[in-house]
């Protein structure tokens, strides 16, 4: 049995695209996706509407003013026709003409999300973080199979290996993914052990990036408590995700540049400092060496021995005058003491019993009246050695009997 080869399939694909004259002559419209100028002048791109997408090419011979003034996601025409490259066995158009319609439904949509949300205040500059100085566990969300991660971790062992890397795996690239996007920038973007988020994605076409121009994708980097690093696409993709972060990187490796500081260079400069504040202490040391040095040159001992025995004597003389007047004050204060004592002593009832004077009761109630004398009841004398008890005989009232 004979078999075809490779290049007799492909040269036969390519032969019946050459034969049909409908594939030769196509004037076409779509928006332009993953736009690129080759260094050997040729333009490359995806023409794409809602359903499809085909590669094309403009080769250096053809490019006008109109292609190189598009811009990704316009919307253009296109006039040419469909080639096979054998080497490759790619299908592609070959561009023969361009003309711009303008701008893309990508891009306009892009424009409209983009100027809602800034009327809105989530790109304000007022509201970023600035990144920590000396930041040591740093969260990373990206495609686990990705360069991205590769270059991260890469650049985190060059620069900080002492570092630690809290990996997010996010899908990077599809349907209904910028809805799994923001939940995990979220979760992240809350935790309180991280110093520094970094979202990342590496290059692709407008479309491939298009998750990350998504409102919920916005909010989530917006309210995140964390300082959040964009890396994503080609430094000159530029996403709705990169106007709301805090600092936007060029690349991924850029990315990791300002998110793990040097350690090396970190060392250099603590001992920088160590030597700045070892010198700044010898000064100040030398300056207070030649204060205490000039000061001794100026002192006279023998006029500070005076002054010494000047104030040794003032002294002295002051604690006499001290000792004197507590003296005094003490002897006024014992004739007032005494004074006062002789006052209490006089009025002492003792006292007042001792000179023959009694205290009478009656009823178990001290008399201070006559009226209160009642000749029914006994009458208890108190001295100071003893009580006497008597009966009441007659009560005399101004001298009048009762």
């Amino acid at each position: 049995m004979k078999y075809a080869s490779v290049t007799d399939v492909v040269r036969r694909i390519k032969d019946d695209i050459h034969g049909d004259y409908r594939l030769q002559s196509i004037a076409m419209e779509g928006n332009i996706i993953g736009l690129k100028r080759a260094s050997n002048g040729h333009y490359y791109m995806n023409i794409r509407d809602d359903q499809c997408s085909i590669r094309a090419i403009v080769f250096r011979s053809r490019v006008t003013a109109a292609v190189r003034a598009v811009r990704e996601g316009d919307h253009v025409v296109v006039i040419g026709a469909v080639n096979v490259y054998e080497k490759g066995g790619a299908l592609s158009f070959i561009i023969e003409q361009l003309f711009s319609q303008g701008t893309g439904s990508l891009q306009a949509q892009y424009e409209r999300i983009k100027n809602e949300l800034a009327a809105q205040g989530y790109f304000d500059s007022s509201h970023k973080k600035e990144l920590p100085r000396f930041p040591w566990r740093i969260g990373v969300l990206t495609s686990k199979t990705g360069a991205v991660l590769h270059d991260i971790y890469k650049i985190a062992g060059e620069r900080n290996p002492y570092a630690e890397i809290i990996l997010h795996p996010i899908p990077v690239q599809g349907d209904g993914v910028d809805t799994a996007i923001a939940k995990a920038i979220g979760e992240m973007g809350r935790r309180k052990d991280l110093d520094v988020l970094i979202v990342g994605r590496g290059g692709g076409s407008m479309e491939d990036l298009w998750c990350f121009n998504s409102p919920a994708v916005i909010k989530a980097i917006y309210h995140a408590s964390v300082p959040v690093i964009t890396a994503i696409g080609h430094e000159t993709d530029t996403t709705l995700a990169d106007y709301a972060a805090d600092v936007r990187a060029a690349t991924p490796t850029h990315a990791a540049e300002m998110a793990f500081f040097d350690v090396s260079e970190a060392e250099m400069d603590l001992a920088a400092l160590a030597d700045r504040a070892y010198e700044r202490v010898m000064a100040c040391i030398e300056d207070r060496q030649r204060w205490v040095e000039q000061a001794a040159g100026r002192l006279n001992l023998q006029r500070y021995d005076a002054f010494l025995a000047m104030r040794e004597a003032r002294l002295a003389g002051l604690m006499e005058q001290a000792d004197r007047q507590l003296r005094l004050h003490l002897e006024q204060k014992q004739g007032k003491l005494n004074t006062l004592t002789a006052s209490l002593q006089a009025l002492n009832p003792a006292a007042l019993v001792r000179r023959g004077y009694g205290q009478l009761m009656q009823h178990d109630k001290i008399l201070t009246d006559i009226h209160s004398v009642s000749k029914e009841a006994p009458l208890t004398i108190q001295v100071v050695d003893g009580t006497i008890t008597t009966a009441v005989k007659e009560v005399d009232i101004y001298g009048k009997n009762d």
